[in-house]
């Protein structure tokens, strides 16, 4: 019988509709629902999403039309695109600062971690982002304590660093949620 852990929790799984990192949200979903979790997952639009390795995932709802009520945990994946489209939705920002207000599992890897220093969720506290050096400057504009760490968890905050390490990325989520 697989291990049903996460039964009953439903995960929101952010993405730019273009070029997200294939494995950082992949790995992870696979994870969360090995262990149960539903996942819902949502870009600046409800469409058909590519991946920079050529993988497609469908979004089902719009990151407007999310509610912070309808899910246990938020995970931000990252892609090149990420500065893009995700460091100033103003809509992704309230919806993680929603999550994270009522104690929810916010997670978020490589340059997605931005978006919580932006959420002001990173006020002191140590947090890793793809060593990129505008993304880890934004993190210090933040108020985060940057550290050049794989992974980091602080409470119900979870950052990772990069691709390679979506598996532990997903599995720190999974801990976190149940």
């Amino acid at each position: 019988m697989p291990d049903t852990k996460l039964d009953g929790k439903t995960v929101l799984m952010v993405i730019p509709h273009t070029q997200f990192r294939d494995e950082e949200f992949f790995e992870p979903r696979k994870t969360l629902e090995n262990e149960g979790a539903k996942v819902v997952v949502a870009s600046t639009s409800a469409r058909t999403c590519h991946g920079m390795k050529g993988g497609t995932v469908q979004a089902e709802i719009a990151i407007a039309d999310a509610k912070a009520d309808d899910y246990n945990g938020l995970v931000i994946c990252g892609g090149s695109s990420v500065p893009d489209f995700l460091w100033n939705d103003k809509k992704l920002i309230e919806l993680t600062t929603a999550m994270a207000a009522a104690g929810k599992v916010v997670a978020a890897i490589s340059l997605s971690t931005v978006i919580l220093a932006k959420a002001k969720l990173l006020a002191n506290r140590e947090a890793t982002v793809y060593s990129l050096p505008q993304a880890i400057q934004q993190l210090k504009t933040g108020g985060a304590i940057y550290v050049k760490k794989s992974l980091v968890v602080d409470q119900n905050i979870i950052t990772a660093e990069g691709p390679e390490e979506s598996l532990r990325f997903g599995q720190a989520i999974a801990a976190a949620l149940s």
